[in-house]
């Protein structure tokens, strides 16, 4: 009785815990690799590196939560970082501009809630049918060429580029964005509801649960992130690249699905998604740092999201996913 008592204590502690010990683990093992990892200076650099994933993987938890998904964030974004990048040197207004990208945002995100929440269409085929549109709308407008900026105001890189002492100014954006979906996913009557969705969507109807609106608004959440992620992403460039934010999705499906396997029941939650986005970070830099073949991140990104959800399947743990 003793034996199983401490092994299903054991498992709930991994089920739980386990990942946010794997990441421990791998932080030990860049630390005695290198001696530039365990800085305070690469601390600040991995916070800085990681404040655009965490801020596109926040919003796009959310349409996880209602158990969605949305292929469209990495070329939505790269669309919202050029139409900036234009309107910034079109109009020098920056109010302007900033609005520009949040429209292509939100316009993108209205779309995708429009098909999937009230057309019917799958998640999975729906958005990843407008990221395609999205793609060749980029290019097109682009000519598939950068768009540099002319005179861009301090204001502006400060968003990108900035510190508040020795904080990032990405970071700090980061961080009031963490604070703001934890508080709408953890502590609203939205949050929720949108758990009861992903959790079972019928049953959720059936409780009195406008299941297509509240839909919808997660995924007007996902394309409003986009749009704030390209404000920091094109400040910190300095201009419009075409291919920007493309490398993202993969990111953020991978902080996300990381998400699900801590701190919650199969659920992607705030702070689950804040931990994965880290752990995705943390391996690109200390990876760098040891001179890996860049092809390797993606494999070894590839390995520990296969080790996290197999680990959750082996615990008994229900991802709640639909792709279809």
């Amino acid at each position: 009785m003793a034996i199983s008592t401490t092994t299903n204590r054991i498992k709930r502690f991994i089920r739980h815990y386990g990942t946010v010990v794997g990441a421990v683990l791998i932080f030990a093992v860049f630390a005695l690799s290198s001696p530039y990892f365990f800085t305070i200076e690469n601390f600040l650099l991995i916070l800085k590196q990681m404040s655009m994933l965490a801020i596109v993987s926040l919003g796009f938890s959310f349409v996880m939560a209602a158990g969605g998904f949305d292929m469209s964030i990495g070329y939505a974004m790269g669309l919202a970082n050029v139409i900036l990048a234009s309107t910034l040197n079109t109009t020098s207004n920056l109010i302007v501009a900033i609005g520009a990208a949040l429209g292509v945002g939100l316009g993108v995100g209205f779309i995708n809630g429009l098909l999937v929440a009230y057309l019917h269409l799958p998640d999975f085929i729906a958005t990843f049918a407008v990221g395609s549109i999205t793609f060749g709308a980029k290019m097109l407008y682009s000519g598939g060429h950068p768009i540099f900026l002319h005179n861009p105001s301090s204001i502006f890189l400060a968003m990108g580029q900035g510190y508040a002492g020795p904080i990032p100014m990405p970071a700090i954006i980061m961080l009031v964005i963490l604070v703001i979906a934890v508080l709408v996913l953890h502590r609203t009557k939205f949050g929720r509801h949108i758990y009861a969705i992903g959790g079972n969507p019928m049953a959720a109807l059936y409780a009195g649960i406008n299941v297509r609106r509240n839909r919808f608004y997660t995924f007007l959440i996902s394309g409003l992130s986009v749009g704030v992620t390209s404000i920091v992403l094109t400040s910190r460039l300095g201009s419009g690249q075409p291919q920007a934010g493309e490398n993202f999705l993969l990111d953020a499906i991978s902080a996300c699905f990381l998400s699900t396997t801590m701190f919650g029941e199969g659920e992607p939650t705030g702070s689950g998604v804040f931990v994965g986005a880290f752990i995705i970070t943390m391996l690109n830099n200390g990876l760098t740092m040891l001179n890996v073949p860049y092809q390797m991140q993606f494999i070894t990104k590839g390995v520990v999201v296969i080790l996290a959800v197999l680990l959750s399947v082996l615990l008994g743990r229900r991802i709640q996913i639909r792709l279809l």
